[in-house]
């Protein structure tokens, strides 16, 4: 079945997006994979001498949220007309950068005129890729030379960086790049992302997971890189398509809806498949009770931690212990757990904390 995958490159200044691109488009062409590619939208409009001070920060920033997705919808066409079985939309910045930039009420104004919530826009993307600043541990290699439209200096390109990341935490699969490598080796690891979110060779999760003590919900709520997203998620067995889920991300006009196949090689690796599907398609689903087989609620808090992406889920029918996982490149990856949550033991290989088991067992 063709696909067409969406991916983000953000970041701060001077993070190297542009040559990511470029190097991208280039391996992932190598692979058989049509690239259709989204330049950096605030870099043309100010070089067309479209600025925030010659309009103003507010009109500025509608504008380039216009432009945007205009740009995105053409190159999505684009993908879609290919015959290609791999298709990959790169985009140089995302929609919601643009709220690192103005107060989250101008940002909800503009996107809400142009049809788009928050929620739905973070789940308009299948992967983002937060590559950090050379501010920020590559100081010798920061400059504005290259790029006539960067004007910040080192403090402020780290801030910026920061408040970049912090708009893009609740996404459903957000990535950090680093510096802790020089720039070839950024890039290296960059395309492994890449390439295990367009599914090369085979779309694999690789996620462990661990019981943790129940967590202050006042101390999670008060991290800045921390957000919460409600799910309800329902799990089938039909005779047309045999084991799937079907999940609602979100609540109201925000929710955003979602089918996943997932096909077991390991208790550790999974073979996942996801499609955004129409609210209608997901009321059609849950509403054959005689395939469902649970369906249970959680609020998921999607915590970017020292660089590192987790996500913590949160039950009605627990008030003792919660649910940490993360999810990983291979079975052998090292990882750190954080720091502000007490980890009782890892359960991935046990069966009855699988969500599919706790929807069997305490679900509707």
């Amino acid at each position: 079945m063709a696909q067409i995958i969406k991916i983000v490159l953000t970041g701060g200044p001077c993070a190297g997006k542009t040559s990511a691109l470029t190097y991208l488009q280039s391996e992932l062409e190598q692979r058989g994979v049509s690239v259709f590619c989204v330049e950096e939208t605030a870099t043309k409009l100010i070089n067309r001498g479209k600025t925030p001070e010659s309009m103003g920060i507010y009109d500025f920033h509608r504008l380039l949220f216009e432009t945007q997705l205009a740009e995105e919808r053409c190159q999505e066409a684009l993908a879609a007309s290919d015959q290609a079985e791999k298709r990959v939309v790169l985009c140089d910045r995302g929609l919601m950068d643009s709220k690192a930039y103005v107060t989250p009420e101008d940002f909800a104004r503009y996107s809400a005129d142009c049809g788009w919530t928050e929620n739905r826009i973070l789940c308009a993307y299948d992967a983002v890729f937060h590559m950090v600043t050379a501010a920020d541990g590559a100081e010798s290699n920061y400059s504005t030379q290259n790029n006539q439209a960067r004007s910040e200096d080192i403090v402020l390109a780290r801030q910026r960086d920061e408040d970049v990341k912090a708009v893009w935490v609740g996404t459903p699969h957000l990535r950090v790049i680093d510096n802790s490598t020089d720039f070839n080796g950024k890039l290296r690891r960059l395309l492994a992302e890449t390439l295990a979110v367009v599914g090369i060779p085979e779309p694999l999760e690789i996620e462990r997971k661990f019981l943790i003590l129940y967590p202050n919900i006042g101390e999670l709520a008060a991290m800045p890189l921390c957000r919460c997203v409600p799910m309800t998620q329902t799990y089938l067995d039909t005779p047309d398509e045999g084991k799937l889920r079907v999940r609602r991300r979100g609540e109201g006009e925000d929710a955003v809806y979602i089918k996943t196949i997932k096909r077991k090689i390991s208790d550790l690796r999974r073979v996942e498949i996801e499609d955004l599907i129409s609210k209608e398609e997901y009321e059609r689903y849950i509403s054959k009770k005689e395939y469902c087989h649970g369906t249970i609620a959680k609020n998921r808090y999607c915590i970017l931690w020292r660089d590192t992406y987790y996500e913590l889920d949160v039950f009605p029918f627990w008030n003792q212990v919660a649910l940490l996982e993360i999810e990983l490149l291979s079975e052998n990856q090292p990882f750190e757990l954080p720091d502000f949550v007490a980890v009782l033991r890892e359960v991935t290989h046990e069966k009855q904390f699988r969500n599919k088991s706790l929807a069997l067992q305490y679900g509707k």
